[in-house]
């Protein structure tokens, strides 16, 4: 059973709407998003092309010629359901170690596609079909034709969700199975319309959605949910050491997580598959920068950074009437749990607009040595201009 450490509590603090925000915020806020949103994109990216280098959990292998390449089921099905089912989806009773030969594909051609099926941050549909239609189609393959059941997903069959065909393309097209059996999976609907990262993480994240092939459950607050070993072995080192065999819930088919919140699992399972950017009204922000920390989540910690600064900080911007308080709370959040740049960023701006802030009764609820850091900083400013 995995706990999370008991020493290290921060301060409930809930988000809020933002306040009246400034040309200034209008300015800086979409440059801060955009940098965000490349730097959460790019991890993802190199988080997954680390999982198909690697080869962990593997579930599925092709062949061409002598050549092995191991993959991942829930991959495939998120990025290039098509494909999986016109080479793998035909198969019955497959493992791991049944591989499926793929033809009119050079091994290092089928590498790159894999690759590209792995890491792209685009859309890659189009992609997808042109190599069906080269590859399967135009070479003169015969079609594979499946019936698939719309039933339950799981981990030897899946279901199309569309059956008719393209009047474009002579193969059958066909979306993620969905899993029907979902009542006791958690997936809140507050978090549906987070932003993800990339059409990578928007994939990813469909797939988690649709609970898709899962093999593993996690168990928070007695609510169930339902994932996949790969990806959260990738995303998260906490994750990656738990299932890696050293631990006994690598064993297991499901996983319990104590001292944490279900709300706060949700924000960090939908990071994990989709990066997204923003957290739900009820999530506490300091918690799940202990939680991002623990679970090796750096990307999810800059995103909590970037939700303080914006609707706590205003971005640092001129001051805010009745956003000094935020500012504080701020302080204290990033005091407790040890982000030094946001920290000393704040501890900067309070001493730039420290009259204001004197008189603020919220500075009186400050702890003692935080506020005595502010007047030593004070100090040091007033004697540097003299």
């Amino acid at each position: 059973m995995a706990r999370r450490g008991e020493d290290s509590v921060a301060p409930v603090v809930l988000l809020e709407s933002p306040g009246v925000c400034s040309k200034g915020l209008q300015r800086k806020g979409p440059s801060e998003r955009r940098r965000l949103k490349a730097t959460v994109s790019e991890q993802l990216s190199q988080d997954l092309l680390r999982l198909l280098r690697e080869e962990v959990h593997t579930d599925v292998t092709f062949s061409i010629g002598c050549t092995l390449f191991k993959a991942h089921k829930a991959v495939l099905l998120a990025r290039i359901p098509d494909f999986y089912f016109h080479t793998v989806g035909h198969t019955n009773n497959l493992t791991n170690h049944e591989p499926v030969a793929v033809e009119n594909f050079e091994a290092s051609e089928f590498r790159i596609f894999l690759q590209i099926v792995y890491s792209s941050n685009r859309n890659i549909k189009n992609y997808e079909e042109e190599i069906l239609r080269k590859k399967i189609v135009e070479s003169g393959v015969p079609q594979k034709k499946c019936d698939f059941s719309v039933g339950k997903c799981t981990e030897n069959d899946g279901r199309s969700s569309v059956g008719k065909r393209s009047s474009n393309h002579s193969f059958v097209k066909h979306e993620i199975p969905e899993d029907n059996n979902k009542e006791d999976n958690l997936i809140s609907t507050d978090i549906y319309d987070l932003e993800p990262a990339s059409e990578l993480g928007e994939d990813l994240l469909k797939l988690y959605v649709k609970q898709c092939c899962p093999d593993i459950d996690i168990y928070v607050d007695g609510k169930s949910f339902k994932a996949h070993r790969a990806i959260l072995s990738a995303r998260s080192s906490y994750f990656a050491a738990m299932l890696s065999g050293c631990w006994a819930e690598s064993s297991q088919e499901y996983i319990t997580l104590q001292g944490i919140s279900h709300v706060e699992m949700n924000v960090l399972i939908h990071f994990i598959y989709g990066g997204t950017l923003d957290f739900p009204d009820k999530a506490n922000v300091g918690q799940i920068l202990n939680m991002a920390d623990m679970y090796g989540l750096e990307g999810l910690k800059e995103v909590a950074i970037y939700i303080l600064r914006r609707d706590y900080c205003n971005f640092f911007q001129k001051p805010v009437p009745r956003r000094l308080a935020s500012i504080l709370e701020c302080l204290i959040i990033a005091h407790s749990v040890g982000v030094e740049s946001l920290f000393a960023d704040c501890m900067k701006w309070i001493v730039k607009h420290f009259a204001r802030f004197w008189s603020e009764r919220s500075f009186a609820n400050v702890p003692p040595e935080i506020q005595k850091s502010c007047l030593n900083m004070l100090i040091q400013s007033l004697v540097s201009i003299t």
